[in-house]
């Protein structure tokens, strides 16, 4: 072990080849034994080339006369190292050479009467340590800047399964956004800060976007009691985190937490140098060939102290003695190499056995029949660096987050640098952009490459004309954030832009977004208020909100008007304004206590909507109305039609049917009576008629017979009128049994009660397929053979009557416009009924279905004038219609018209 100031020839080698600069100096003396300066003893080649491009330190070179003129040090750095030389305590400190932008630590000590100064280049740390920095300042001041809340979420699992996030992060804006301190929400659980985030939707969007990496935007309602509102959600997968910003705010200042600041993670720069000194001489076995150890031949301070010893304690001592598990590391074998083929050796290694965990950068050299070990103890660099890469992944992460929060934002988002001139006291002119997000490129209409780089008078001169440039510079010089709504129709664009600016270094960031929608939409709201006040106020509907006035064990007892319209204030004499804000017990008292504040009570309590009719009468009104109550939000919606001049018509025009009706009961019952007495004297006219005739004919003689023979014929037709007229009275009401009738079988029964007479006659019946309808058959029947014997009763003297009777389906919107029958339905059915009889002259066509009416006279047609009557009566009291065309001699057409089955 060296005790002098000589420093050993080969210990100087490896000196020089160490990293650390090395300089030893010795005191210097008056002859009062009181040091008065420093000389130069020693400087190794890294020493010499650290201060080369300022003054070289050479041997010989004294502190105070010299070097202290050039090199940089701590104030009074002699009395420092006179301190250090006296006390024997190493300081440390920390310098920059400018000329080279170098960092520099200076560790020095006492040894052997003089200073020793171990200098090291930490410019690396340095630099990543301020890079670090910046990048964390601009992360959080571009997030601060933004309009729109923005959180950081991890996902929490139970037993595998995805139960809630945690708030890793938020920035300032969520305050404004939802009143919760970003500071507070941080490290929380989603569901603890936002209860109500798993019903509104919010939380599926996030687990979708978790499990697919898909982006996602959804906009939910949101309502925990506390927070109630929309909010639009922009969700963004990062790594096993997700971003999630929204939107529709202003003045927001992100609070994304940044992570722990570089300083933090970095450890404290290597406090001091310290290298390990020394020499092993080999330990051979008993044949003396092989290597089997190495002995500590010389060792200085740095080295005893690992094991806790002192140089003098290993001295001579084995090496696996004191550091047992070094042949583990494969040390023994590079120094045994070492000496075996004399190449130097330079490697890094982990020493982590035997108690330790340390960084070494080793140097092994064969110095004759020894091997010197020169080592440094570079953990704490090590460290640091593990530290740093560290924060370059986390730094890489924020800028991925920032790049993501930025692109992922609907808000355009630009940072500028200010442009200022040294002749107006530099003064700001202008701004250049520094960077742009996407959405920028959307609502300015330029894209990102054409605006990064430009003066913003170049390319948005409108900023200018609209004051925007003025709340820019100010923001820049003051810090103070701005934020306005401006109407931009410069440089191309006709919006309305929400502008918010924020200060970022000598510039800012300003973060825009076009509300025009939403100031159209404001406008087309206001205008369409407007327009509901006049149509509510001008309606003939009654209408009011009704809001709940409770006591106070929280019962419903009355409703006051929130709003009412000038058709509901007119019952009681007052001006809308009036009512509003009135309780409906003081306007209407008797709402209370008709049933009217219960039903609007039970619309309110149970959320059904209500209809009835309600008669109100009482306190100078008396009303029908038509009233409708539906549930509104905490108000219940009432609307009211007066229907009272209807209800008063309709009931006389019940009154009057009521009257019709016992009126037609009493014809009816009359004309049945009427018909069924006369009957019992004109068959006793028949009867004595047969009896003269018979008996007393020859009596009587010609004149006689044929008085009597005229007698019976009118006898005979008054017998047949009276049973038409019975027959006719029976139809007047509709039938009793209604159900499916088929035509087709119906008009085979007629054809067959008329055979003998269409066998007489020569009539030719063609019939097509006819349909089932809903009716009462007998009538149906009638109808049918009142047609079929009318078609064969008026025919041409001197032809055969031809029936032509056929069917069709059509809609109801099909029909003829003279065609109206009684009952709406969907579908007709047409029954057309052709003959080729004399015809009639179309100018009696309503004529014909009347009672009693005829065209021909008794003697060239006998009949009595109501079989057609009856038809029309049987069509109406199906709901149809009849229609008859015609030509004298060219026949008639009778159309039928009869709901269809659906």
């Amino acid at each position: 072990m060296a005790t002098g100031p000589t420093i050993n020839f080969s210990l100087t080698d490896l000196l020089d080849a160490l990293p650390d600069g090395v300089v030893w100096s010795k005191a210097v003396y008056d002859d009062f034994e009181q040091v008065v300066d420093f000389q130069v003893t020693y400087v190794n080649g890294t020493a010499r080339q650290m201060t080369a491009s300022i003054h070289e330190v050479r041997p010989g070179m004294l502190w105070r006369e010299t070097l202290a003129t050039y090199l940089p040090a701590e104030p009074d750095s002699f009395e420092a190292m006179s301190a250090v030389l006296a006390t024997g305590t190493p300081d440390e400190y920390s310098f920059q050479n400018e000329a080279q932008h170098i960092w520099y630590t200076i560790r020095r000590s006492r040894l052997h009467g003089g200073i020793l100064s171990v200098v090291r280049d930490v410019s690396s740390l340095q630099y990543t340590r301020q890079q670090a920095d910046q990048q964390n300042a601009l992360v959080a001041t571009m997030l601060d800047g933004a309009i729109n809340g923005v959180l950081l979420l991890e996902p929490v699992y139970e037993l595998d399964q995805l139960v809630d996030f945690e708030i890793v992060a938020a920035n300032k804006s969520i305050r404004m956004l939802t009143g919760v301190e970003a500071g507070k929400a941080t490290g929380q659980l989603m569901s603890t800060t936002y209860p109500g985030y798993k019903l509104g939707g919010f939380f599926d969007l996030y687990k979708r976007v978790l499990q697919d990496g898909q982006p996602g935007r959804e906009e939910y309602w949101y309502d925990d009691g506390r927070l109630k509102g929309w909010f639009e959600v922009s969700v963004v997968r990062q790594e096993q985190q997700i971003v999630l910003t929204f939107t529709n705010t202003t003045n927001v200042r992100t609070a994304i937490l940044t992570a722990q600041q570089a300083a933090e993670r970095l450890q404290a720069v290597i406090d001091h140098s310290q290298t390990g000194i020394f020499v092993f001489s080999p330990v051979f076995d008993e044949s003396g060939e092989q290597i089997v150890d190495f002995r500590f031949k010389t060792i200085n301070r740095m080295v005893a102290a690992l094991v806790g010893q002192t140089p003098d304690k290993l001295t001579g001592a084995v090496a696996s003695d004191w550091f047992i598990s070094y042949r583990e590391t494969g040390l023994f074998d590079k120094y045994k190499r070492t000496y075996l083929t004399g190449e130097p050796q330079r490697f890094d290694i982990n020493y982590n056995v035997d108690g330790f965990d340390v960084w070494f950068d080793v140097q092994s050299v064969r110095v004759e029949s020894d091997v010197l070990v020169t080592f440094t103890d570079y953990t704490l660099l090590k460290q640091a660096q593990q530290a740093i890469e560290q924060q370059a992944i986390q730094t890489r992460k924020q800028t991925e987050l920032l790049n993501g929060v930025l692109d992922g934002s609907e808000s355009g988002i630009i940072a500028f640098e200010a442009i200022r001139d040294p002749d107006r006291q530099q003064g700001i002119i202008d701004f250049r952009v520094m960077v742009a997000n996407k959405a920028s490129e959307s609502i300015l209409k330029l894209s990102v490459e054409a605006m990064e780089g430009k003066k913003l008078y170049d390319i948005f001169p409108g900023n200018w004309k609209t004051g925007l440039f003025d709340l820019y510079v100010q923001t820049t010089e003051t810090g103070q954030p701005g934020h306005t709504e401006v109407y931009y129709n410069h440089d191309g664009l006709d919006c309305w832009l929400s502008v918010s600016v924020q200060q970022l270094g000598d510039g800012f960031v300003v973060t825009f977004s076009d509300i025009s929608a939403l100031k159209r939409a404001n406008r087309a709201v206001e205008e369409a208020a407007d327009e509901l006040i006049t149509v509510i106020d001008t309606s003939q509907t009654g209408i009011f909100l009704f809001l709940p006035l409770r006591n106070e064990q929280g019962e419903v007892v009355d409703f006051r008007f929130k709003v009412a319209n000038k058709q509901l204030a007119r019952y009681i004499g007052k001006d809308v304004s009036e009512v509003t804000g009135g309780l409906g017990s003081n306007l209407f008292p008797d709402y209370m206590t008709n049933g009217l504040f219960n039903k609007y009570r039970e619309t309110y309590l149970t959320g059904r909507t209500n209809r009835f009719d309600f008669h109100y009468y009482g306190s100078g009104i008396d009303a029908w109305l038509d009233i409708m109550s539906t549930k509104m939000g905490d108000a219940v919606l009432v609307t009211f039609t007066d229907y009272t001049a209807l209800k008063k018509l309709q009931q006389q025009l019940e009154n009057t049917i009521a009257d019709l009706k016992r009126s037609n009961a009493n014809l009816e019952q009359f004309a049945y009576v009427a018909s069924h007495d006369l009957q019992e004297p004109l068959r006793k006219i028949q009867s004595f008629g047969d009896v003269l005739q018979n008996s007393f004919g020859n009596q009587l003689g010609e004149e006689g017979s044929g008085l009597i023979g005229r007698m019976q014929t009118a006898a005979n037709r008054m017998a047949g009128l009276i049973r038409d007229l019975l027959a006719y009275s029976r139809l007047t009401t509709h039938p009793d049994a209604n159900q499916a009738v088929s035509l087709q079988m119906v008009l085979s029964r007629v054809l067959d009660d008329l055979e003998l007479t269409i066998q007489e006659t020569g009539t030719v019946v063609h019939t097509g397929h006819l349909p089932t309808v809903i009716g009462d058959e007998m009538q149906l029947r009638q109808l049918l053979q009142n047609l079929v014997s009318n078609a064969i009763k008026f025919r041409l003297p001197d032809g055969h009557p031809v029936v032509q009777i056929s069917s069709s389906r059509l809609a109801a919107n099909e029909l003829p416009a003279d065609v109206h029958p009684l009952q709406q339905a969907p579908h007709y059915e047409r029954i057309d009924l052709t003959d080729n009889g004399i015809g009639f002259d179309q100018k009696y066509n309503d004529r014909i279905f009347q009672v009693f009416q005829r065209l021909h006279g008794r003697s060239q047609y006998e009949g009595t004038g109501i079989g057609l009557a009856i038809v029309q009566r049987v069509v109406d009291n199906h709901g149809g219609a009849v229609t008859a065309s015609s030509e004298p001699g060219k026949g008639a057409t009778f159309t039928i018209y009869l709901p269809a089955i659906n």
